[in-house]
């Protein structure tokens, strides 16, 4: 591992063991590249000990998708209370997240869509909880967020059915509750477009990464999620948060 990616691991497992965030990292720390980011979280995740079961991945139409893996220890089921005073931002996202039934293993052809439907085995219903290790988020250098798993925190899961035959989120409802006051409710807002595109993109990238998920690829069982219907909402200490996508089913958590 190079010294610098190390150096910038042991900063990001430093806030995220104290809660003390990142003003600032020297320029000789930084990632300059998406690889130099990547290998910074793959870093940090071996040094804080922890083990994939889920994985976000996010991108619009046309721009290069990013991805964070995220440790099976922040996994919840809907209902979860999550203690507030380890949180700093109370980030709130509404999203859709897929279960892999089958592995997807680095392979010498890559994967395209078609593979992506098949080996998904049901869609549910998530909320993304956000909290950043740096400062300044959201408004610092895009490879620090990406170096910081795009300020993933933790994933609750809710509804979870059969992937549909046909998607059709341009008209999908969505709505985000705090304390049951709709603090957000609108229709057709992933901006990510064609998620199995995405997840196929993850399927390629996932055998590159470094350290302990080198050559991992995905799991049967591995949650997908990929990208926020609302951007993201701040709640509050001691606010339920619930996320409805009326058709589909819903999810909820509060922190305690």
């Amino acid at each position: 591992m190079p010294v610098r990616v190390n150096a910038a691991a042991q900063r990001l497992v430093n806030a995220f063991e104290t809660g003390t965030p990142i003003a600032d990292l020297p320029a000789p720390e930084a990632p300059r590249t998406r690889e130099d980011a990547f290998a910074i979280q793959d870093a940090t995740f071996d040094l804080l000990g922890r083990k994939a079961g889920a994985w976000k991945v996010g991108g619009s139409p046309g721009t290069e998708p990013t991805a964070s893996p995220i440790a099976e220890s922040k996994i919840y089921t809907s209902g979860q209370v999550l203690a507030s005073d380890q949180h700093r931002t109370f980030g709130v996202e509404a999203e859709i997240a897929f279960r892999l039934g089958s592995d997807l293993p680095e392979r010498g052809t890559p994967y395209q869509p078609d593979d992506i439907r098949a080996a998904l085995s049901t869609m549910i219903v998530a909320i993304e909880i956000v909290e950043s290790r740096l400062q300044d988020w959201p408004k610092t250098d895009p490879l620090w967020a990406l170096m910081d798993f795009q300020a993933n925190d933790s994933l609750v899961l809710g509804t979870e059915m059969p992937v549909p035959d046909t998607l059709d989120f341009a008209s999908q409802p969505v709505r985000l509750l705090f304390d049951d006051a709709v603090a957000f409710e609108d229709t057709g807002t992933f901006g990510g477009g064609d998620p199995f595109v995405l997840i196929t993109w993850l399927a390629n990238h996932a055998p590159g990464r470094t350290g302990s998920l080198k050559g991992r690829g995905l799991k049967a069982g591995d949650v997908i999620t990929t990208g926020s219907w609302n951007g993201v909402h701040f709640a509050k200490a001691g606010v339920t948060a619930r996320v409805e996508f009326p058709g589909l089913g819903k999810a909820d958590m509060r922190f305690g």
